[in-house]
Formats: C-alpha cells, structure tokens, sequence
C-alpha cells in the first residue's frame, strides 16, 4: 500500500468516522469497521514511561480480537456491562492525524484524541462525580477489504488511565 495511492482526507475521513459512530453509539456499525483479523487494544502502563510491550504476555485494560469484541458489544447493548449502566454520553475529538509506517499488509496512522465522558446520574463506582476526560495517543492499522478500510489494530495509548474499581469505559 502506497501513501501516494492513500489521500491523507481519506484516513482522516474514516477516523472521524469511527469516533461519530462511537459518540452516537452506533456500535454494530462501529463494529464493521474491524476486520475479520482486527484487534482492539488497550495496554497498561507499567511504570510511569512504560506500556506493556506485548499484549499477548502481559495484564492489558483491553485486548479483544473480532470475536471477542463482538461479545462486548453485546453485552453493552443488552446491559450486560456494568460500566456502561447508566450509558454516558461521550465526545470524542482528534487531532494531529498523521500517515506512519506502510507494509503490503496495512498504512499506520497516528493521531491523539481527547474523550470527554458525561454520566447524568451517579454510578456507584464512579460516584457523583459527572465528567471525566480521558486522553492520549491512537494507533491503527488499517488495510482495505473490498476497497474499504477496515480496522487490522487499534491501539489506544491511555495517559491518564484512571482505573476505578478496576473498570475503565474503554469504547
């Protein structure tokens, strides 16, 4: 895959695309993003300047392969999932979206986002308190599948990953 043959509105197009879907919590169509092989992934830190390396061998807030976020998406939809419960409204924004590494098999893109987490009653783990922001750095890898991107990795690089009772709203 060539960056020449990938114009950069496009990439920028489908990442702003993917966090509306997110915001308006159109899951199954978020969900169609991901290819078949696809993985979302979310790592730890383990100390203050290190994430987990590798996903595989380590603690990660989030590592889901298709099958399994399909699951998760299911639990949220039928309130199954206890951090979603009540669900929050969201506001996802990105920025600095930039064209990395490019193989046979995807184009890395690079961006950094800021989500903005609104519960309008209190949760018992989070308690009353109503806004929270998360931030940090996204990577994909994103191949095309019948002439579309579809989502190899997401990678979501949490700086202030604030694990509350060992829960996270991760989507």
């Amino acid at each position: 895959m060539s960056q020449q043959n990938v114009p950069k509105d496009e990439i920028e197009n489908f990442v702003y695309y993917e966090m509306k879907l997110l915001d308006e919590r159109r899951y199954q169509e978020w969900l169609n993003l991901f290819a078949d092989d696809g993985v979302y992934w979310i790592p730890r830190w383990v100390s203050e300047n290190n994430i987990v390396e590798n996903p595989e061998d380590d603690l990660n807030v989030l590592y889901l392969d298709r099958k399994r976020l399909e699951i998760y998406i299911r639990r949220i939809l039928t309130g199954m999932a206890y951090t979603y419960e009540p669900h929050p409204r969201t506001t996802r924004l990105v920025s600095n979206i930039l064209i990395g590494e490019e193989t046979q098999d995807y184009i890395q893109v690079l961006c950094k986002f800021i989500m903005n987490i609104f519960r309008a009653q209190p949760h018992e783990l989070y308690g009353p308190r109503m806004l929270e922001t998360l931030s940090g750095d996204i990577e994909y890898r994103l191949k095309r599948v019948d002439g579309k991107f579809k989502i190899k990795l997401k990678k979501v690089t949490v700086i202030n990953e604030p694990i509350i009772g060992g829960q996270l709203y991760v989507i």
